[in-house]
């Protein structure tokens, strides 16, 4: 960043240099002709003069090739006489703006620029009493002139100015970034800093903070995710560990002959139910595993809320039969875009949970209908509800509000894990009211599309008769 300080500053110092040289030439020359024009003006009043006194034999000894040309032009514009050429070899003058200016107003001046010679001539005319006009031209070196004349002083001014400008850029630019250089981009501090600096500072400031805070909240995230993942695989090795252990202790008194054969049956049914609980819990982890990655079998397709609240009631009939909870579905058709097997999964798990949870006579009803831009499925049950201090984390893997009563109703502890997962796969939302001992409304939200507005209809002709 200092060199390129140093650059722009010497860039800078250059052109400043540059414009300054120019503008001095530029008054030089302006200040050298305004002088030969008010020292050509002497001569012509002198000359006119002299003429007017002596008459034209003065003119007869005045040299040709002098500094200053004389040329005398009458009222029309003939030449009479000039210094330098024969008069009846020259043009008419009537048209010089000098010339013409003598003619109306007394004197006159001008200059001319001759690109042949790089030279400019100055001009003063004057009126003399019989009316004739005298100029008086010199000619002038041009500012081209006056550098190739100066080219060796210009020079050696140039070659300092470079120098200079170098060694002034070079110490501005480390002046300007000396208090850069000591800024702590890690704890900054804009009291011993330029004020032009000191929104930059604390932006930086207010970066590093954000950052901070960022990373806080990354390691914050990853010590949770830790915790999950280590409570995760602890509550994995304990579900799986029980079913594990009944049936090798099953199979192992079965093994060593300690069974009497009318008991033999009812072993190998409890073999039969570990087993089928071990199963139900590897295909519940692979399922949330899938959900967690968004990975789900099948595709979005139109699925009608109605259908799927029956066929839940008719796979839990024989449940619900059992534990004398009834199980009812009502509410108006709603259809949305969804994934079918999901969607029913969700539904299944949250009136599965309602009739394990509940009293013998009580109820689980679903109720299907629209609010807003949203479709829903109230699950209502009149069951042991769930504490205030529980209800924040019923939706985590493996976690259980009564244990012992978890125990004796089954279940592998994920299934509102898999609801949680399974609605934010279909951009839904869960509401969850419980009252201890009274029951528990657990709402499932999902997204409506927007239906698209009916074309109109097409109007037939009718034929002439």
């Amino acid at each position: 960043m200092k060199r390129e300080m140093t650059k722009r500053f010497f860039i800078a110092c250059m052109i400043v240099f540059l414009i300054t040289l120019g503008m001095v030439f530029y008054v030089m020359g302006v200040y050298i002709t305004g002088r030969n024009v008010a020292e050509l003006k002497d001569r012509a009043v002198f000359a006119s003069a002299v003429l007017e006194h002596d008459g034209w034999e003065t003119m007869k000894k005045i040299r040709s090739g002098g500094e200053t040309r004389i040329t005398i032009v009458d009222r029309d514009g003939k030449v009479l006489y000039d210094s330098v050429k024969r008069p009846e070899e020259m043009e008419n003058h009537a048209d010089r703006e000098e010339i013409r200016e003598a003619m109306q107003t007394g004197e006159g001046d001008s200059e001319r620029y001759s690109e042949t010679i790089l030279r400019k001539t100055v001009n003063y005319a004057v009126r003399m009493r019989d009316g004739n006009i005298m100029r008086i031209s010199m000619e002038q070196d041009t500012v081209w002139v006056l550098l190739v004349n100066m080219l060796n002083p210009i020079v050696i001014v140039v070659l300092l100015m470079v120098i200079l400008s170098m060694v002034l850029a070079s110490q501005f630019a480390s002046k300007i970034m000396r208090p850069i250089n000591r800024l702590d981009v890690e704890n900054p501090d804009d009291r011993d800093i330029y004020d032009e600096m000191k929104p930059f500072v604390r932006r930086l400031i207010a970066q590093n903070q954000q950052i901070y805070r960022q990373m806080n909240e990354l390691r914050e995230e990853h010590r949770k995710q830790d915790t999950m993942r280590r409570e995760f695989t602890a509550n994995v090795s304990h579900e799986l560990k029980t079913p594990l252990t009944s049936i090798s202790g099953f199979a192992e008194i079965m093994r060593d002959g300690m069974v009497k054969p009318e008991d033999v049956p009812h072993f190998a049914d409890n073999i039969y139910k570990e087993s089928q609980r071990l199963m139900a819990l590897v295909n519940d982890i692979l399922k949330l595993s899938r959900l967690e990655d968004g990975e789900i079998h099948g595709s979005m397709s139109e699925v009608s809320l109605n259908e799927v609240c029956d066929e839940v009631v008719e796979r839990l009939a024989i449940p619900a039969n059992k534990a004398q909870v009834k199980l009812l579905a009502e509410g108006e058709e709603v259809r949305i875009r969804a994934i079918p097997g999901l969607v029913e999964e969700i539904v299944y798990n949250v009136c599965d949970n309602g009739i394990k949870y509940n009293h013998r006579g009580g109820f689980v009803k679903m109720t299907v209908g629209t609010i807003g831009d949203e479709a829903f499925v109230r699950i209502r049950d009149k069951g042991i509800g769930i504490p205030i201090e529980d209800q924040d984390r019923i939706f985590e893997r493996f976690y259980r509000v009564n244990k012992s009563h978890s125990k004796e109703v089954g279940g592998t502890g994920l299934g509102l894990s898999i609801v949680k997962h399974g609605m934010a796969l279909h951009q839904g939302r869960i509401t969850l009211e419980s009252w201890e001992g009274e029951g528990t409304v657990i709402t499932l939200y999902f997204p409506m599309e927007e239906e698209e507005a009916p074309a109109p209809p097409v109007q037939e002709e009718t034929p002439a008769p």
